[in-house]
């Protein structure tokens, strides 16, 4: 056997060798690394109190549907009650709180959630016509479930005025410790990265951190779907923006919908 052959030998038994390795052994779902990692433990007593409140809420969310199943205007924004009991309840059933301080967002979650709900019983919602940051939800096609986005309302904006918005697409970077509690405080206290004169920014969820693809990609089309139904967007000022993981969804949703964007920015994607 020629020297040529035993090298082309050698290099296929080291192939097989890596092909084996890469085998259920080394996919223990015990040694791998949770994503995303479990919270910190919280306070008893916080604990047994943000349960009461989560299925009081929830209590109050199925009730209030039934209440309102003859007004569909105001059923239609039942989700943006929801979110908050998500965002509670999600974060006590999987261990995602990852910092103590995060209870007292929960809480306030709670009541802001009792708060809109109450509006709803009273015909208002006085969310929809406000300015500046907001939390919204929408019930997605892709499973039914309610999903949240961020909205920065531009102080310009006024219910019932014939003036049409530019609206701007934002795509988060990774981050292992995003939840929807996270992300929705987040959308209530900080402004957007980038704030454009006079226009709506949409700040993606995007399904966790899967670089908007696969169900966080239909959540982009949806949330927009979601935006313009409720608010004057202006069809040919929509652009798409991310940066790093965002940057890459960025980029995903300029090539395969170029049609839908007048520009797209792309960071570090």
């Amino acid at each position: 056997m020629t020297v040529r052959w035993l090298i082309v030998l050698s290099a296929l038994a080291l192939a097989a060798g890596a092909l084996r390795a890469d085998g259920p052994a080394d996919n223990q779902t015990d040694k791998v690394r949770p994503v995303p990692p479990p919270g910190v433990a919280i306070p008893a007593d916080d604990r047994e109190e943000l349960q009461v409140g989560v299925k009081l809420l929830g209590k109050e969310i199925e009730d209030l549907s039934a209440d309102l199943k003859d007004k569909p205007a105001l059923l239609d924004l039942v989700p943006d009650v929801q979110i908050y009991y998500n965002a509670v309840h999600y974060a006590l059933k999987y261990n995602e709180f990852y910092d103590v301080k995060q209870v007292a967002t929960a809480k306030g979650f709670l009541k802001q959630g009792q708060e809109r709900a109450k509006d709803l019983r009273e015909g208002k919602a006085p969310w929809t016509t406000a300015t500046g940051l907001l939390a919204r939800g929408y019930i997605s096609n892709i499973d039914g479930s309610v999903q949240p986005y961020g909205l920065v309302v531009p102080e310009s904006f006024q219910t019932g005025s014939p003036d049409k918005h530019r609206l701007d697409l934002w795509c988060h970077g990774r981050g292992e410790n995003l939840t929807e509690l996270s992300f929705i405080d987040s959308c209530q206290k900080s402004n957007a990265d980038f704030m454009p004169a006079g226009a709506f920014v949409l700040r993606l969820y995007g399904r966790y951190c899967c670089a908007n693809k696969f169900a966080g990609e239909m959540d982009a089309l949806e949330a927009m779907k979601h935006v313009k139904k409720h608010y004057p967007i202006d069809a040919n000022r929509v652009v798409i923006r991310g940066f790093s993981m965002g940057g890459a969804a960025c980029w995903q949703f300029a090539v395969h919908y170029p049609s839908l964007w007048a520009a797209a920015a792309p960071g570090a994607g």
